[in-house]
């Protein structure tokens, strides 16, 4: 296949912003984790609320409540878990992190030493430039594809509210038989990859690229690296948290809410410190369980509501 005459017209400028707005309290207060735990935490300290008072007439909880030392450990136990699921979620997060930007730096790379290949080229001008734009776009293309199939993941996404979209440098300067290639399969990294390889020993070929053959095997060593950076990468969004650790952990927090204000009505001096106490402890472990399980799949769009920024593509994100 000839992708060199597959191009047509020049690129707009990119009208984007370069950065995305810095999230506020109200951002973060209107996401489903901040809702769902305060929700709960509500419940559980007028769960408090309602025992404290009861308890002022009935006096049960001194007779029904085990000993403060059988809270406490339970409490520890609690901690510990949430503790190491948000560590665990924390270590998936700065992974995804780093390989973004090592999957970032390989295309770059790649392209740039690409078209620096091309300044001695002996070809007409008209086809230099031709490669050159026509690989851009392949790269962005790879770029969007490669972010896409990783925020994707196993496939738990249904609305497009779930997810980024990417915008591809000159997607319609490219030929039409390139884009119908893409839409029938469902490998579209590999496809694009594979595209981009072809682009490349064709321009060898035509001597459109002046080069010896082991120095441009650097560019196909770091396309190959990018490759791996991404298979790598997809084990943390395709393989999550296994579901029994997950249900485990739900048992337990919802264990601790409603045992958390049986013993604050006991053991506090008023309704309003028996609420406090009660929705404080609750709110914290509920809120940290949740930052961990939107972690689970750092590359998706609710992994911004924790951790504010985006990764640096050739393929930005629209707005």
């Amino acid at each position: 296949a000839v992708y060199c005459g597959a191009l047509r017209g020049v690129a707009a400028p990119w009208p984007y912003p370069l950065s995305p707005p810095a999230m506020s309290f109200q951002d973060t207060s209107n996401t489903p984790i901040f809702k769902k735990s305060t929700f709960v935490a509500t419940l559980a300290g007028t769960l408090s609320v309602i025992v404290y008072h009861i308890d002022k007439g009935v006096n049960f909880l001194e007779a029904w409540m085990p000993d403060p030392v059988v809270f406490n450990v339970f409490i520890t136990f609690t901690s510990l878990v949430a503790g190491f699921r948000t560590a665990h979620a924390l270590g998936r997060y700065t992974d995804a992190a780093a390989y973004t930007h090592k999957l970032n730096a390989c295309w770059f790379d790649a392209a740039s030493t690409l078209i620096a290949f091309c300044r001695a080229s002996k070809a007409p001008e008209h086809e230099v430039r031709a490669f050159q734009h026509t690989l851009i776009r392949l790269v962005s293309v790879l770029s969007a594809f490669s972010l896409e199939s990783l925020q994707a993941g196993h496939g738990s996404m249904t609305t497009d509210k779930d997810r980024y979209r990417f915008e591809i440098l000159g997607a319609n300067d490219l030929d039409g038989s390139i884009l119908r290639s893409l839409r029938g399969t469902n490998h579209k990294v590999e496809c694009v990859f594979q595209m981009i390889q072809q682009l490349v020993v064709e321009a060898q070929i035509t001597e459109v690229m002046s080069i010896a053959p082991p120095i441009l095997t650097r560019s196909f060593q770091e396309l190959g690296m990018g490759l791996m950076t991404y298979h790598e990468a997809k084990k943390l969004s395709c393989v999550p948290l296994p579901f029994a650790y997950k249900m485990i952990t739900i048992s337990i927090l919802i264990s601790q809410a409603l045992f958390t204000p049986f013993i604050m009505a006991q053991f506090t001096q008023g309704a309003w410190s028996s609420f406090f106490y009660s929705f404080v402890g609750t709110w914290l472990l509920w809120y940290l369980n949740g930052v961990a399980d939107t972690l689970d799949n750092p590359f998706r769009r609710e992994a911004r509501h924790v951790a504010h920024g985006q990764p640096p593509v050739v393929a930005r994100r629209s707005p």
